[in-house]
């Protein structure tokens, strides 16, 4: 029997490739979230990132380019998704809301500061504008299928519409950043407030955890 090969492993210039492309972005990062994303040149970033300015052009082509990548970066978080899906999933609704307060930890506790990113770039830049629109779309809609999945359990006046409503504004992301960047809760305290509110305000549960 012959022996199994593991996958081949990325070659040396592959891998120093990747390093590169995660410096920029993180360089990029750090001054889109101190700086401002108008006030950052290409030129600080590759400074930043201790590269050439010609090896952000190679990589990211453009501030924009840099900007889409760190969105993607976000909205790939496969355990995030999984939780999620988890949850339509779930058929008792406090494991739902668990479930879903897990994603949104997990989504925020990493990425809550590139959706502020974009936020600062739309307000300026008519097609990021868009991009955040069309992703905000599919934040709803998401948050829909939620919603509806718990019409059975929903409080007494709770309909499908002001679930989705709730839900929205209490896992947005300025929310996270509110209560764990400027009010020093840890990610697990944020987490647990999220799932006792949910719990009190969709299903008249506040006393459950």
């Amino acid at each position: 029997m012959s022996a199994v090969k593991g996958a081949p492993k990325p070659s040396l210039r592959v891998e120093r490739a990747q390093v590169t492309r995660t410096r920029i972005a993180d360089a990029a990062r750090t001054l889109f979230s101190t700086r401002g994303y108008g006030s950052t040149t290409l030129t600080a970033i590759a400074s930043e990132a201790g590269v050439a300015v010609q090896t952000v052009y190679a990589v990211y082509g453009s501030k924009a380019g840099i900007l889409r990548a760190l969105r993607d970066a976000v909205l790939r978080q496969p355990d995030a998704e999984a939780l999620f899906e988890e949850a339509l999933r779930q058929r008792d609704p406090d494991g739902q809301l668990h479930l879903f307060a897990s994603s949104i930890r997990q989504r925020w506790e990493h990425g809550h500061d590139v959706v502020a990113i974009h936020q600062d770039a739309a307000a300026t830049d008519p097609t990021i504008r868009r991009e955040v629109e069309a992703v905000l779309a599919i934040r709803r809609n998401g948050i829909g299928r939620l919603a509806g999945s718990l019409e059975p359990a929903l409080a007494p006046g709770v309909g499908v519409a002001r679930a989705t409503a709730i839900l929205d504004a209490l896992t947005l992301p300025e929310v996270y950043a509110e209560l764990v960047g400027v009010q020093g809760w840890t990610p697990d305290e944020f987490e647990a407030w999220l799932v006792l509110t949910m719990l009190q305000q969709l299903l008249g549960l506040a006393a459950r955890r």
